[in-house]
This record gives structure tokens, sequence and C-alpha cells, in this order.
């Protein structure tokens, strides 16, 4: 059973690398990250538990509970009152400690970064390409959902995205792909398989998938 049948994001990321071989040092082999998943605010416990499974799933990696923490009110953005990403990055980065080497921040309020040529862009997400921190919010992923379940496909495929940069993978051209460059829609990411093509596995160090999940 894959995971669109079982729990039926505009992804912003920091910038790329100039060149492919500058990007291959910066790749991660997957089962060595030891993800921490970190609620920011309150978030819904079964969620939670699925994007741990996910994880473990897809990346093989290892993953720890941290939090949960009150948002922090320097990320607190008046004007929209919502969040910016990147300051909420800023906020988990010195929180990583071992065994975890990666933060993925999870939320229910809106967040934001400067994206498009926008200063204040509502995202899904935001990760450090080959860094330590990632942050996800439900709050995009809910979006037009035809169901909960859709709201998990997403949110759980957004968040193997953003700690697949953290990793250093960069968007994928292949449109089916987890990593792909959601281009500004929450659409595409329904549109992935909700897994990492053979090339992004490869660059991982994973093996291929053997079946459909």
């Amino acid at each position: 059973m894959n995971r669109r049948e079982f729990c039926q994001s505009a992804l912003v990321s920091a910038s790329v690398l100039s060149t492919w071989s500058a990007r291959a040092q910066t790749v991660t082999q997957a089962r060595t990250a030891v993800v921490a998943v970190v609620p920011l605010g309150s978030f819904p416990s079964a969620l939670l538990a699925e994007i741990e499974a996910g994880l473990r799933a897809e990346l093989g990696a290892t993953v720890v509970a941290q939090g949960p923490y009150a948002l922090p009110g320097s990320a607190f953005y008046a004007p929209r009152r919502r969040y910016r990403a990147d300051r909420l990055l800023d906020f988990l980065r010195p929180r990583v400690a071992a065994p975890a080497n990666r933060a993925l921040g999870v939320t229910e309020v809106d967040i934001s970064a400067t994206a498009h040529g926008v200063y204040d862009w509502g995202v899904l997400g935001l990760g450090d390409i080959a860094g330590t921190a990632c942050v996800i919010s439900t709050y995009r992923c809910r979006r037009n959902a035809p169901s909960e379940a859709q709201v998990h496909f997403r949110m759980v495929t957004t968040c193997i995205h953003e700690v697949g940069h953290t990793l250093g993978l960069e968007h994928c051209p292949d449109p089916r792909c987890l990593m792909t460059d959601a281009r500004g829609s929450v659409l595409t990411v329904d549109r992935t398989t909700g897994h990492l093509c053979a090339s992004c596995r490869r660059r991982l160090g994973l093996a291929p998938l053997q079946s459909s999940r």
C-alpha cells in the first residue's frame, strides 16, 4: 500500500549551488540523518506520528522527538499576522542537539518567506540546502484539500522534501519525484508519487524502491 492510499507544498528552499560537482560534495547519506521533529505550537499527534513514519520509511533516517516549543515572538510578522519561516529556522538551528543532526519544525500557523520578488510570500515550507534546519506548516496543505487524508499526504511529502534539502538535494526535474519544484502550487505536490525518484535515491545512497508502498 502506498502512502497516498492511507493518508489520501509552494515549496521554497534556499538557493542552489552553481555546479554539479559542488552539489555532489554537499549531499549527505540519508541513513546518517538523525532528524528531530519539533512541534512549534500545538500540533496534532496523529499527523506527527505519520510524519515520523514517513521519514523513516522514505529516507531510512533515525527520527527523534523534541519539544514542543512555543512559537517565538521574534518570528511573528505583524503586518500579515503570520510567522517568518527564515526566523523560525534561526530559532531551530541552535536547538539541534545530539543525537539529532537536523531539526524539522512543524506548525499549524501560516508561514512566509521572501520569494518571487515578494518580501512576504506565503509558503508551505522552507529548508536549508545542506544545512541543519527546515520548517513546514499545515496551513497551506489544507487549501482546497478534498479530504483530511490528502492534507496528510501533502504534509508528509513536504516534510520529506524539506529534509531532502537539508541532506543536499535540490529540486528534481522529474515531476513525479517528491523533490520537484512546486512552483507556487500545492497541486504540484498532489501530482507526485510521494516518493523520491531513482536518481534522488541514488544520490542519497538509498536502494531503489522495490515495489510501490
